[in-house]
């Protein structure tokens, strides 16, 4: 593949490109490096345009010590699709990437990261409350992040996907999972709580946490605004409030809590945190809540990883841009573009 090719991976061609480990490991030196130079996200961070079939959702960053930046592109409607464009910080354009797989991945090393920041020393037993496609890829996630994780308790609104989901990963990972009967059983015996639900009303609140407990929450409307209350540290990966999404736009549209609320009670972000230039948790019994919306600095770097190995492994649709037709043009020739009308 030339150096000045533009890589084009299609829907399904991530898949399995980056592996968990290097998943996590790209997630905390993209935060480190976040937490160090600050400004690497997109002004303002999230861009959106409503049409009358789709929301559309513009996120970017850049990376500086790899050179690289790029944008998430993502649609949400019936023709939903999830793409990452890469770029170097030049601004010369290397690779456009599928990157729905590779979404739920960065999601779920992201929350595994904010666990091994912030969870109690020495927690055994987490609980992850959802079995969708964020889901699983947390069990892996957070056995590389917490070693010494022995249990996971999984629940969510439809027992048998849960049975299905514990079924499948059983025996994969020193991890053991048990299916719980609800959220609030798994939360009740759990130092570490992850909602990643899609339930539009919340299914976790704060009687259901044990004290002392860590809640990592990354659905858009499952828990309750009374964690607010019961939190003693709360952490945010971006504290613009502005237009928030997630758990945090849910209470705010709720009128539960306001931006300036928000801005007063939270601690320094989870990228000063993991630069190790702010503390995380405080005491062993404190409670801690971090609300993630998604930051582009993730995308980014797992997107960065796929190309990288793409590239190697002559996956995907390759194009020199810029060039004119010729003998190294990549593209249809005319005969077939006509019969593509």
């Amino acid at each position: 593949m030339d150096n000045d090719d533009f890589l084009i991976l299609r829907s399904g061609e991530a898949e399995g490109v980056v592996t968990p480990e290097e998943a996590l490991e790209a997630v905390t030196e993209a935060w480190r490096e976040y937490g160090q130079a600050r400004q690497v996200l997109s002004d303002p961070p999230s861009l959106r345009l409503a049409t009358p079939g789709a929301q559309f959702r513009v996120k970017g960053a850049m990376l500086p010590d790899s050179g690289l930046a790029g944008f998430r592109l993502l649609s949400e409607g019936e023709a939903a699709r999830d793409w990452f464009f890469l770029t170097d910080i030049q601004g010369r354009p290397l690779a456009l990437i599928e990157a729905s797989w590779l979404r739920s991945l960065r999601t779920a090393s992201t929350a595994a990261l904010a666990a091994k920041l912030l969870a109690a020393p020495g927690v055994t037993s987490a609980a992850v409350i959802g079995a969708g496609r964020i889901a699983a890829h947390l069990p892996a996630a957070l056995a590389l992040a917490l070693p010494g994780l022995a249990t996971l308790h999984v629940a969510a609104r439809q027992a048998e996907a849960v049975e299905a989901f514990c079924a499948a990963r059983q025996g994969s990972l020193a991890l053991k999972l048990e299916a719980a009967a609800s959220p609030a059983e798994a939360a009740a015996k759990a130092g570490l709580v992850i909602t990643v639900s899609s339930a539009t009303a919340p299914v976790i609140g704060a009687a259901d946490l044990a004290p002392g407990a860590t809640l990592v929450a990354l659905g858009q409307a499952d828990v309750a605004a009374d964690v607010l209350g019961w939190a003693e540290a709360f952490f945010v990966d971006s504290a613009d409030f502005s237009r928030p999404g997630g758990n945090l736009g849910a209470w705010m549209a709720a009128g539960a809590t306001t931006e300036l609320a928000l801005a007063r009670q939270v601690a320094p972000d989870l990228g000063l945190v993991a630069a190790g230039l702010a503390p995380g948790r405080g005491a062993p019994g404190q409670n801690v809540l971090a609300v993630l919306q998604g930051m582009a600095i993730g995308d980014l770097a797992l997107a960065a990883i796929a190309w990288r190995k793409a590239r190697l492994r002559r996956l995907g649709l390759r194009f020199g841009l810029g060039e004119a037709a010729g003998p190294r043009f990549r593209g249809p020739t005319p005969r077939r573009n006509r019969s593509l009308r």
